[in-house]
């Protein structure tokens, strides 16, 4: 086999840093494509034969005569288990150059277009090389990896480089581009990257089977992502929110789904989702069957295109004596926010069988404040965790921590499903402590004794948010200001601009600007007017995106939109109709001092 060189590159990485990253990519091969859901390791066995003859026998190998997706009785699992291990049998050898084989099931994100698949690795420590073949289950559908085997190498040079077998036949094979431009940066930053080897890395979906959970995320996401999508009425992003819950209810069936079969009982579980914000976790869940509520302190405009059964209710939750659920089997805590360190408290107060559900996300501590950071060697997110975690663990309950697959960064979850043996009446004042241990510690002696009377008050120091969420998003703000923030910014930016020729336009020559840093340019703008910026619409970067049509912001540089740029992408989006183009005046038209460099008929805004 030959195989021809696609990328290549010198790297100061050490072979061990080599393989973390082959590491991190065999565990997680989802995150460099975004055509798989999930994967779940098959085979991992030690063998004594040639890593190319060894290639030879799995491209010989014949899966799709199996016809894995057509069974629906559970064997399709034992099929494929069986013939990977009477094919396995046939490579042990006595030959003393051992290589690694490996073998994961690839299951698809849209699985009505992509067929699963086994993805084969050969590890050849000796040479430092893994080569790669990925093998669909199913022959009308498209695979999930490249069509052709590919080999990532560490050379002794130092060099790291992807290559493929049969690269003058597949010329046109976007796999090639993927192998590029996706999977070899990935392999380069991984190498790069800081890990704790005494820490090992939290897997994602450890208590749940990840083949159950890509078949039934795709069942749900096919049942109640595209009429939500299409009409969600709120101003939040509907691909983030929508898949993002239907991927915890997902993980909540199945994780009460097995708590079902240890537990040797059909009873549905009850539930009660504390902050449910939008409410469609609780929807989805109450549709599928458990009785259950959500509650949060405001209303949201997507409740209205619920059922009218689905129970959502408006209330604000002060941590006390009267918000105990003893009839409720598990507490939802789903960015839960100020509650989240109160959700372990109320589930172990609600009763003694009460379970909970943690997915934290803005740091808070008991008394509704921010979490403040204390250890510099940590993230304030993983660090919060760990605090979380320890809160947990005072109210009584052995915690298991999961990684979910949502599109967040914040996708670490708690989940307290059983409790440690002890009386109830040490647990109890063991949980008094910890609250008292963690409220104010100075007080006002008249506040003190005033609060000191309310018997069914927890704490004397939670404060819940308010119920009228502030508006954050410049449109308050005086108009006169953002149009001073905006010509100082882009009068920064035409400073020593890049000059462009554009010669299909009247305009043959326009400043394009140069890309300058944030922290530059608000070092140029008046300290009164960043004060009331950064208080009153979250900062200067959050101005400068609210004005995409002007400015390009990445990587914590600003640069000049350039309009022909816009109207390439512009042509890309088949969403946008020319009616709801031609809303607003060009700004370039108006305010650069070349005008805008495109013609009136090409520019996506009015010209004035």
């Amino acid at each position: 086999m030959e195989f021809q060189t696609i990328v290549r590159e010198k790297t100061d990485a050490s072979t061990s840093e080599f393989y973390k990253a082959i590491n991190i990519w065999r565990c997680n091969p989802q995150v460099a494509n975004r055509r798989l859901l999930a994967s779940v390791e098959i085979l991992n066995i030690e063998i004594g034969y040639d890593i190319f003859e060894t290639l030879r026998h799995i491209t010989s190998l014949d899966l799709l005569s199996l016809n894995i997706e057509e069974h629906k009785d559970g064997t399709d699992e034992k099929l494929l288990l069986d013939k990977l291990h009477t094919f396995s049998k046939t490579l042990v050898t006595s030959n003393e150059n051992k290589i690694h084989l490996l073998a994961t099931k690839q299951l698809p994100r849209t699985p009505h277009i992509f067929s699963s698949g086994v993805e084969f690795s050969l590890l050849d420590k000796r040479k430092n090389r893994v080569v790669s073949i990925h093998k669909p289950l199913h022959a009308d559908k498209r695979p999930l990896g490249p069509k052709n085997e590919y080999m990532i190498h560490r050379e002794e040079s130092g060099h790291v480089s992807i290559s493929m077998n049969q690269l003058e036949n597949s010329v046109s094979d976007p796999s090639i581009e993927w192998l590029e431009k996706k999977l070899y940066p990935c392999i380069l930053k991984w190498m790069k990257s800081e890990t704790k080897t005494s820490s090992k890395p939290l897997s994602s979906l450890s208590l749940v089977s990840r083949e159950k959970y890509a078949n039934l995320y795709c069942k749900l996401k096919e049942k109640y992502s595209t009429d939500l999508i299409k009409n969600w009425p709120e101003n939040t992003d509907p691909q983030k929110f929508v898949y993002e819950d239907i991927a915890i209810a997902t993980y909540l069936l199945l994780l009460w789904e097995k708590e079902r079969l240890e537990r040797g009982t059909k009873d549905l579980q009850s539930f009660l989702d504390l902050g449910c914000g939008n409410g469609l976790l609780v929807h989805i869940l109450f549709s599928e069957g458990h009785r259950g509520s959500g509650i949060d302190l405001r209303r949201r405009k997507i409740w209205d295109l619920y059922p009218p059964e689905t129970p959502l209710q408006v209330c604000t939750i002060v941590p006390s004596s009267s918000t105990v659920y003893p009839g409720v089997d598990w507490i939802i805590g789903n960015h839960s926010d100020e509650l989240t360190p109160w959700i372990p408290v109320i589930a172990a107060r609600s009763s003694a069988t009460c379970r909970f559900f943690l997915l934290p996300c803005c740091p808070y501590e008991l008394d509704g404040s921010k979490y403040q950071r204390y250890c510099a060697s940590k993230s304030q997110y993983s660090e919060y965790i760990d605090y979380v975690k320890s809160l947990c663990e005072e109210c009584g309950f052995q915690t298991h921590i999961d990684k979910l697959r949502i599109p967040s960064t914040k996708r670490i979850c708690l989940i307290g499903w059983e409790r440690n043996c002890e009386e109830a009446k040490v647990r109890e004042n063991r949980i008094q402590q910890m609250v008292n241990a963690k409220a104010t510690l100075v007080r006002r002696q008249n506040e003190s004794n005033e609060i000191s009377g309310n018997a069914n008050s927890w704490t004397c120091d939670f404060k819940p948010r308010d119920a009228v969420e502030k508006v954050r998003n410049c449109t308050k703000l005086d108009k006169t200001l953002i149009a001073n923030i905006v010509h100082i910014v882009a009068r920064q930016l035409l400073e020593e601009g890049r000059v462009i020729s554009l010669d299909e336009t009247p305009k043959r020559i326009w400043n394009a600007g140069r890309r300058l840093e944030l922290r530059y340019l608000a070092e140029s703008i008046p300290k009164e007017s960043m004060i009331r910026l950064r208080k009153e619409c979250g900062g200067l970067q959050t101005l400068l995106k609210n004005h995409s049509h002007v400015f390009r912001v990445a990587e914590g540089k600003v640069q000049f939109r350039i309009p022909e740029e816009e109207e390439v992408a512009r042509l890309k989006r088949k969403r946008l109709s020319q009616i709801q183009m031609k809303v607003k005046p060009c700004w370039f038209h108006e305010n650069h001092p070349d005008g805008c460099p495109l013609t009136e008929t090409k520019c996506n805004f009015i010209h004035q």
